[in-house]
């Protein structure tokens, strides 16, 4: 079980994440396999709505993941 403290309340998990170094190959293939699924289903996120997420969720700040280029000519 995992706990993540957050501004004196606790956030609870009750699954540890998957380690692929310890998976047998049946059990990584089904978990590419539901990555592949949620793809196809047009479940995806760009690096910066993540960030985003993550940031609401767990009140944390990361840095731009775009980078402002600007053209001259």
């Amino acid at each position: 079980m995992i706990f993540i403290r957050r501004g004196g309340s606790n956030i609870k998990n009750t699954s540890a994440p998957l380690v692929v170094a310890t998976m047998a190959g049946e059990q990584l293939d089904a978990e590419l396999k539901k990555g592949y699924d949620s793809i196809k289903t047009g479940r995806v996120y760009s690096a910066d709505e993540v960030d985003e997420l993550l940031e609401k969720e767990f009140d944390l700040k990361f840095t731009p993941t775009k980078k402002e280029t600007t053209c001259h000519q």
